[in-house]
């Protein structure tokens, strides 16, 4: 949605045809997830859940919290990332009227696509002034990278380091 808001400001789209385009594929997305645990909850959770330490009380208190909370849970999930993503899934797994979850999730993300595209129309009007800027950015997060990995070489080095010690004091 950033990058449909920067071919806005280069005049290629409107901010309401965007809008309107990207609320309709997230919806279109979130009926195949809640499809997925409407119709799948039987089959895996009811029959198989035990495997994945779903217990029927489980799916009970799913059911409850829906039935109570469901409306403004996928109202303003929706507006989260990540969790906006997965929120269909139990939606469609608590058996949330479909109507209800369609109505709520097209209002949530009718909010959530605007902006997106609105930062991304901003930045694109903006962007001979910003990119300069940015590049500071650009660094920082490389640096991130980099350390991050040599964190994860060390540690992994450390623990195989502490396994061969713990190996020769046993043997």
């Amino acid at each position: 949605m950033l990058f449909a808001g920067f071919n806005v400001s280069e005049g290629q789209y409107s901010l309401l045809a965007i809008t309107v385009v990207g609320s309709v594929a997230n919806l279109c997305g979130s009926w195949v997830a809640y499809a997925i645990g409407y119709y799948g909850r039987i089959d895996l959770l009811e029959k198989h859940g035990r495997r994945l330490h779903i217990k029927p009380s489980h799916l009970a208190w799913a059911d409850r919290w829906f039935e109570r909370w469901g409306a403004p849970t996928v109202f303003f999930s929706r507006m989260l990332p990540i969790v906006r993503t997965f929120i269909s899934l139990p939606a469609g797994v608590a058996r949330m009227p479909f109507w209800r979850f369609t109505a709520y999730t097209i209002a949530g993300c009718i909010p959530w696509v605007f902006l997106l595209g609105f930062i991304g129309q901003e930045v694109g009007a903006n962007w001979t002034k910003w990119k300069d800027g940015l590049r500071y950015v650009d660094y920082t997060v490389a640096a991130l990278i980099v350390v991050g990995i040599v964190y994860l070489v060390l540690r992994n080095r450390s623990r195989r380091d502490k396994d061969e010690a713990a190996a020769d004091a046993s043997a």
